[in-house]
């Protein structure tokens, strides 16, 4: 590889010009001192009618080559200053060639280190993958002998799921905690109260009412008029239209209601005490269950198998309370 050295080539060549004109200078300067000391010294000149005499002729003949030596000493300092011109606007002219193949030179070197970077940096992540791969493969030789964990699936019988038409009772599943739900004595209440309220009816198509709480729950429910076809109010003995209840829902009274897996599942608690006065024959449990409950129903629902009754699971989304209409669907049995 060639190597472009920033020293000017002409710069040599400048100096010596420029030696050159002050020799040139000194020499006019001493020939001009010379010539003032001969002229200081010179005899007066004749009188008018003399004849001059032979060093005075001499000295103004060498005074007239002194001259013409002064004339052609500046013509030369002249030229000198006109080539001196010339080469340096070709030394300005190499300098800016100079600079430009430095730029040249430079662009170069940082383009190769660019790709030097590049590279580098390609090897080290090819040197990356193959440690990750080679991570792998030993993770894969390590698991291929060790010996494989078994896991224990709890299996308990599952018969065809039934509707269910006879006793059922009702529990909820909320927040890791299981409680009663009295909806049989929330709606005797309720009839109680709609024979008292049906008058509301004479006038509007539905009415809502409240009654409880019982165990925590209170149950709003809404009763709607229907007109009744012609035709079948013979059979129905009624005049014109009948009282049904249109929807019912649960609020609870607070947050937290029931208690803990631990709690419920001991001799003593509160769920054990419900269940022992229900015939596992006739009764089917029916869990309404909440997202944040799923795991505590299966363990519910292992414990009911064991005491012998059949389990009805109601998932509900989160925020959604319990609640029903004529128009839903039963529970089933498992």
């Amino acid at each position: 590889m060639n190597t472009m050295h920033n020293a000017d080539p002409t710069a040599g060549d400048h100096d010596s010009f420029l030696d050159i004109v002050a020799n040139i200078v000194g020499i006019l300067i001493i020939l001009v001192m010379v010539v003032s000391l001969r002229a200081r010294n010179a005899p007066d000149e004749p009188a008018q009618g003399e004849t001059p005499s032979l060093p005075q002729s001499a000295l103004q003949i060498d005074h007239a080559a002194l001259q013409q030596d002064v004339a052609r000493l500046a013509l030369e300092s002249e030229r000198m200053n006109q080539f001196i011109a010339v080469r340096s606007g070709e030394r300005n002219r190499l300098a800016l060639m100079v600079a430009e193949g430095e730029q040249e030179i430079a662009a170069a070197r940082n383009a190769l280190k660019n790709r030097d970077r590049e590279v580098y940096d390609l090897e080290t992540n090819v040197q990356t993958i193959r440690d990750e791969l080679k991570k792998t493969e030993t993770e894969q030789l390590r698991a291929a002998a060790a010996e494989p964990e078994s896991t224990k699936v709890e299996h308990l019988p599952t018969p065809i799921g039934k509707s269910v038409f006879g006793k059922e009772a009702h529990f909820q599943i909320l927040g890791g905690r299981i409680v009663q739900v009295p909806i049989d004595a929330l709606f005797e209440e309720a009839r109680l109260q709609a024979r008292q309220k049906v008058w509301k009816l004479d006038k509007l198509h539905e009415a809502t009412e409240t009654v409880g709480p019982k165990g925590g729950f209170h149950m709003r429910y809404t009763l709607e008029k229907l007109n009744l076809p012609p035709e079948v109010r013979p059979d129905t003995r009624r005049s014109g239209y009948m009282i049904r209840s249109k929807l019912w829902e649960l609020i609870p009274t607070r947050a937290k209601l029931g208690e803990p897996l631990e709690v419920a599942l001991e001799r003593d608690s509160s769920f054990r005490a419900v269940l022992e006065k229900l015939d596992p024959t006739i009764t089917t449990i029916t869990l309404w269950t909440y997202p944040d409950s799923f795991a505590m129903f299966r363990a519910v629902k292992k414990e009911l198998f064991v005491l012998g009754f059949q389990a009805a699971a109601r998932p509900l989304p989160s925020g959604v309370r319990i609640a029903g209409s004529p128009t839903g669907s039963r529970s089933t049995a498992q």
